[in-house]
């Protein structure tokens, strides 16, 4: 994006509103993504919220339950399924119709449409993520961060997991020519980082060095770790948010130098 929002005339900021607004209500008229996105989480919160053992502490995860282990990992899947669904899919399907082309000719510069789609990616998780915390916390009794050092903890590693997420499905939006090619590229991503996310499994049962190892190292896997322990009240470290940080750089850095146009 070649100009700020904070140097955005007011009639520029109009009309930067406008593109918002209609995006979202495109993403509105296409419930698939929004059920991917935010239902399928919130259906996943409330199934295992009402197990009851699900919900019990268990001594082999340190003392928490499943249930405070894999809300972290639900909150992470939201963050991927929004910049790895939505945003991949509309960007790849305004460029085989030509609309990218044709933005070009208007005096709304083509990159606030991709200003646009992080706005919209960025308030669909955010809303996602509500739903889950106070779903959670009100209903199945979900322990929050209850210091400020957590909750700064928890919000710096949301923005660093959506900012990873988001700049890879502007990677993907950068090369693919159509939504199926986008679709197909999404898959190789997708559900290996749900994986490390501990989506599937937790990866700390899975008691395998190599696959901690990876998931240390991948976007998804950071940004759990970052959150289970800003929940669990302890020290995440510097490594995790420093993986999202370097993803964070590559993947703007990349979806710059190989996203056209046309």
């Amino acid at each position: 994006m070649s100009t700020s929002a904070l140097t955005l005339t007011p009639r520029q900021r109009r009309a930067f509103g406008l593109l918002v607004a209609g995006e979202i209500k495109i993403a509105i008229r296409r419930p698939v993504g929004l059920l991917v996105a935010i239902g399928i989480p919130f259906a996943l919160l409330v199934i295992f919220g009402s197990i009851p053992a699900t919900t019990r502490p268990e001594p082999a995860l340190g003392g928490i339950s499943f249930f405070d282990l894999y809300v972290p990992t639900l909150m992470v899947f939201v963050l991927i399924a929004v910049g790895l669904t939505g945003l991949p899919q509309q960007l790849s399907s305004y460029r085989q119709q030509g609309v990218l082309r044709r933005m070009s000719t208007t005096p709304v510069p083509p990159a606030w449409l991709l200003a646009a789609q992080t706005t919209v990616s960025l308030i669909l998780a955010a809303i996602g993520i509500a739903i889950l915390l106070g779903a959670g916390a009100g209903a199945y009794g979900l322990a929050l961060p209850h210091d400020a050092g957590g909750d700064i903890l928890s919000v710096v590693a949301l923005l660093l997991t959506a900012a990873a997420t988001i700049g890879l499905g502007l990677v993907v939006a950068a090369v693919a020519k159509s939504p199926q090619i986008a679709g197909a590229i999404t898959a190789l991503f997708f559900y290996p980082l749900a994986f490390f996310s501990g989506l599937y499994v937790p990866v700390q049962e899975i008691h395998s060095q190599l696959i901690t190892d990876i998931a240390k190292v991948l976007p998804t896997g950071a940004g759990f770790n970052a959150l289970h322990a800003a929940f669990g009240g302890q020290s995440p470290g510097v490594l995790p948010f420093l993986v999202l940080v370097g993803w964070v750089i590559v993947c703007s850095l990349a979806a710059a130098r190989l996203f056209r146009w046309e």
